[in-house]
């Protein structure tokens, strides 16, 4: 069973979710979602590590090491999180 806990660790991690589910099907690299967070490509690594292992985000790696990652539109957990998300901005 996945509990809150186990995907939500930080608030930077939070707001990766929130900037995710806000740009559906939007693709972004590692260093400029560490911008908008205002924090390192490492940090940026380390939280997104629980959210491609829950199966929220997608993450790969290109040549030269760009780092890649999408919400997982696929993904049930995903969904749910996207049905969540709008019943919370429509209140």
């Amino acid at each position: 069973m996945t509990q809150l806990v186990d995907i939500f660790q930080s608030r930077a991690q939070v707001r990766l979710v929130e900037h995710l589910l806000e740009n559906p099907g939007k693709v972004f690299n590692q260093s400029t979602l560490a911008g908008f967070l205002q924090v390192s490509p490492s940090t940026v690594a380390r939280i997104i590590e629980p959210l491609v292992k829950h199966g929220l985000v997608l993450f790969d790696q290109y040549e030269r090491g760009m780092k890649i990652l999408t919400l997982n539109l696929e993904s049930p957990k995903t969904k749910v999180l996207m049905d969540f998300h709008q019943k919370l901005k429509a209140l």
